[in-house]
């Protein structure tokens, strides 16, 4: 007669959730019989979906902060670009109205004092 292997809760649900397929630990353990893991998918799936159910929704949330940010940091990005902009103008109205440099030059050399 054949023994009946009996598994505990614990180990069928480490099956199920497991990384490798089914058939791998069906090997590995020489788990017999085809409805074995089928019974066993039925009785535990659900932990599965709702674990990876979670970490999509953890990846989504992830997700939208890092486009938050993204948006942010250009909006940052674009107020930089005006501002230096805007002291570039600043400054050419300066030379122009005042008469005198203001940019540094490159290539002159500071004059000793």
């Amino acid at each position: 007669m054949k023994e009946v292997k009996r598994y505990s809760d614990h180990f069928k649900r480490r099956v199920v959730l497991g990384c490798e397929s089914l058939e791998y630990y069906r090997r590995k353990y020489k788990i017999g019989g085809s409805m074995t893991l089928s019974r066993w998918m039925d009785k535990f799936a659900w932990e599965k979906e709702a674990s990876m159910a979670i970490k999509k929704e953890g990846e989504n949330e992830e997700l939208a902060k890092l486009k938050a940010e993204v948006e942010l940091l250009r909006r940052e990005l674009e107020e930089e670009r005006l501002r230096r902009q805007a002291y570039e103008l600043m400054i050419k109205i300066a030379e122009e109205e005042f008469n005198i440099p203001i940019e540094k030059k490159s290539g002159v050399k500071q004059s000793k004092r």
